[in-house]
């Protein structure tokens, strides 16, 4: 049963997406607040078939540390879930994301005229100049910046390092909150899984980091909060909802190796 209604979603998510991408093309030469209410309504719509399909509901806690206008927000990325539910928690997102993705077709047309912050990667030092340039514009705007530090998704369990990134955009702006966001998403859809399992997904949205703070202690102290509540909050979901542990080959590794340390 659970595979077919994995299955069910699956039509859905990728039919509706184009659907959706073709039948709002008009809009693109609407201005970027029409193109980022296609991408509102796009996860909108994937949330309704999460409901419908699998029984995956969204658990959204701490919002009230989330402030009025701006603010960057720091979040664990486990799932494409976190993507979506973002745009239905604060009103104007900005995503960083990887420059790839504007190459999709449409979908990476509608992200780039939405305004949201494309880095490349490979570009060493200006990716992080022109990150800091797309969040400050994107601040002036009273919108909320979104960075995933580990700058991919990772799977339950695993502890990977943040990219400096983080801190640059920390430093950079003094007077915007950062704010760290655990999420339990990946016990529910895993990275590049087929299988997509029922409950109540978590996102807490965590009181913001003081600022003033060096480098190698800003990392260490978002890191700690970030993962350590995230690990709970997968303790939480596998008790509740008796759910499988969806890792990977590299945590068993990483586990292992950290065994041999100790032993």
């Amino acid at each position: 049963m659970r595979a077919l209604r994995a299955l069910l979603f699956n039509v859905l998510f990728f039919g509706g997406t184009a659907l959706l991408c073709i039948s709002m093309i008009p809009l693109m030469a609407c201005g970027r607040k029409a193109s980022q209410f296609v991408g509102h309504a796009w996860c909108v719509l994937t949330q309704f078939a999460l409901n419908h399909s699998v029984g995956m509901y969204k658990r959204i806690t701490g919002l009230e540390n989330l402030p009025d206008g701006p603010c960057i927000l720091v979040a664990k990325h486990q799932s494409a879930w976190e993507t979506l539910t973002f745009h239905t928690v604060v009103p104007d997102p900005a995503y960083i994301l990887k420059k790839e993705l504007i190459k999709i077709p449409l979908v990476g047309q509608f992200l780039h005229l939405s305004g949201q912050i494309a880095v490349d990667r490979s570009a060493g030092g200006s990716a992080l100049k022109d990150m800091i340039k797309g969040a400050s514009q994107a601040l002036k705007e009273n919108r909320q910046v979104i960075i995933f530090p580990e700058g991919t998704r990772t799977p339950p369990g695993s502890s990977r390092p943040y990219h400096p990134g983080v801190y640059a955009l920390y430093k950079a702006f003094p007077d915007i909150k950062v704010i760290p966001v655990a999420v339990n998403s990946g016990m529910f859809w895993g990275k590049d899984s087929f299988m997509k399992y029922g409950g109540r997904v978590t996102m807490e949205l965590m009181p913001p980091i003081e600022h003033g703070l060096d480098r190698k202690t800003f990392m260490k102290e978002i890191k700690t909060r970030i993962d350590t509540r995230t690990r709970e909050l997968e303790t939480e979901a596998q008790r509740e909802f008796n759910l499988p542990m969806l890792t990977s080959a590299d945590i068993a590794a990483e586990e292992e190796a950290n065994q041999e340390k100790t032993s």
